[in-house]
């Protein structure tokens, strides 16, 4: 049992020593480097203990580290086990300068419509404050509480101009006062009966209602 495990133990110590250099470029995301090991002839297809015995394009984190496998794969077709490496397809230069593009031009496309969205929901909103200024204007102007109060809200929620909600504002805290002033009160009492009055008057001596 002993001897046993000092066979595993020497295994194990063998396998630790295996050539590193692939998966830690790979690790690391260092492309460049992972190119030039490569062709120096570092073999993709090595499981090291120390990466959970997998091969170095398994513990790549980057697009461009991975790339630079299937670059090797195109250029050096017969060289390596490529399937037992676990790299796909090979890429050549002009493949990826062509996905390259295609992307860019994506990318394009992408900020096209994003620019074109921005554009449609900035005409919107354009149209919601013009609604709602002419909305304002005329609650301003009459002398319905709710109404205002609903047209100044409606209005700040748009970004409506500041100096309307202003003039808005001061219009609807006038309307409040009259509304609970008691002077105010008797006034539009006194309006009423008046105006009362003078429609019996009309209709007793026949003149315009």
């Amino acid at each position: 049992e002993a001897e046993a495990e000092a066979e595993l133990a020497r295994a194990e110590a063998e396998a630790a020593d295996l050539p590193s250099e692939l998966h830690e470029a790979a690790e690391a995301g260092d492309a460049g480097r992972v190119q030039v090991l490569l062709e120096g002839g570092a073999d993709p297809a090595l499981r090291h203990v120390r990466y959970g015995f997998r091969v170095p394009y398994d513990v790549a984190k980057t697009r461009e580290v991975r790339n630079a496998f299937r670059k090797a794969r195109a250029e050096l077709p017969e060289r390596w086990d490529w399937a037992a490496a676990h790299v796909p397809q090979g890429l050549t230069e002009q493949e990826e300068a062509d996905r390259e593009e295609r992307e860019r031009a994506k990318a394009r496309e992408k900020k096209k419509k994003a620019e074109k969205a921005r554009k449609e929901r900035r005409k919107q909103e354009e149209a919601e404050r013009a609604a709602a200024a002419a909305l304002l204007v005329e609650a301003t102007a009459g002398a319905d509480l709710a109404a205002l109060s609903a047209s100044i809200e409606k209005a700040q929620g748009v970004g409506c101009d500041g100096a309307e909600l202003e003039r808005a504002r001061e219009r609807l805290a006038a309307l409040q006062f009259e509304a609970t002033d008691p002077a105010a009160i008797a006034r539009r009492e006194r309006e009423k009966r008046a105006a009362a009055a003078e429609a019996r008057l009309n209709r007793l001596t026949g003149g315009a209602p």
